[in-house]
């Protein structure tokens, strides 16, 4: 079958976020030539059965977050629409504050895609990793306020952690814009202020859309290493050293190591950022991860 029209239902980004998944899966497919349904969030109304059958693709961004509005919505129509349904998730399943039922979402898609290299074990779907749209996020033209800061939610865990730093670590101001697209502006050039980011341990077991993101913008990444077993393989994406530097979350005095060695050696840093973008370019583009996602299901998922 060829693929001409994709409808894509999502889980719009808040303002600032820096999970910008799910909206440029819409902004990519449009740029890549294919007319976009754009669905939307369930909970803010959704199209008409009618109107799904125009499209030859559906794709479920983060479908975690509102699957269950989804099955109300629709209830039997769903299963009866006849286009192939594709389902990418945008969390892990075992997190430290929540577990996602995603089993109980089996049913809504022929094909899932899981960021997470372990969920796609459990639950017998493909690992599809987040790429970066490498037209948003890219290098910009921004002066470098910062010699390393990161940019998030400050909760507690990230709280207790900056607490055993021990060094002061530049937290930047969170961008704001009504327009998704021009907030996703603004994160490019907060990220691209800074000589190095840091990303903080988060709740999740997978590498986020922040770190593609990041290096997509010609910074230098520090990340935490993922601590968990079964999530090791998200992290032989990249190479420790050569496109990003991962530090162990449990030991926050690597961090400052890390930190003081960097600030120190211009030369390594630009060559580790320079690095991680081409990295990213070459292999981890969201509209790669479009392309493979639109491939299969025109192949029959084969």
């Amino acid at each position: 079958m060829t693929i001409r029209t994709v409808a894509v239902f999502h889980c719009t980004a808040r303002v600032g976020s820096a999970w910008c998944c799910a909206e440029g899966i819409s902004v990519t497919l449009a740029a890549m030539g294919y007319r976009v349904m754009d669905c939307g969030h369930p909970r803010h109304g959704a199209p008409p059965v009618e109107a799904l059958r125009q499209a030859d693709l559906i794709i479920l961004g983060a479908v975690e977050w509102y699957g269950d509005l989804l099955l109300s919505h629709y209830g039997a129509d769903w299963a009866a629409l006849p286009m192939p349904k594709a389902a990418w998730y945008a969390e892990s399943a075992e997190r430290d504050d929540r577990e996602f039922p995603f089993a109980r979402y089996q049913g809504l898609a022929d094909r899932h895609y899981f960021p997470a290299a372990q969920d796609a074990a459990r639950f017998g779907g493909t690992w599809l990793p987040f790429g970066a749209d490498t037209v948003l996020f890219a290098p910009r033209p921004v002066p470098k306020r910062y010699a390393a800061a990161f940019l998030g939610s400050l909760y507690p865990k990230r709280a207790e952690f900056l607490a055993r730093l021990g060094i002061p670590l530049d937290r930047m101001a969170p961008v704001s814009d009504p327009d998704p697209i021009r907030s996703f502006a603004l994160l490019a050039e907060a990220y691209g202020s800074t000589e190095i980011f840091v990303n903080l341990p988060a709740w999740s077991r997978l590498l986020v859309t922040k770190v593609t993101e990041v290096m997509a913008c010609g910074t230098m990444l520090v990340t935490p290493a993922l601590d968990h077993p079964s999530a090791l393989a998200n992290m032989a994406q990249f190479e420790d050293g050569r496109h990003l530097v991962y530090y162990p979350p449990d030991r926050p005095y690597r961090l400052a190591e890390i930190l003081a060695h960097y600030r120190h050696a211009p030369a390594e840093r630009e060559a580790i950022a320079v690095a991680g973008r081409a990295e990213v370019v070459r292999a981890h583009s969201l509209r790669a991860r479009l392309e493979r996602l639109i491939r299969d299901a025109e192949t029959g998922w084969g």
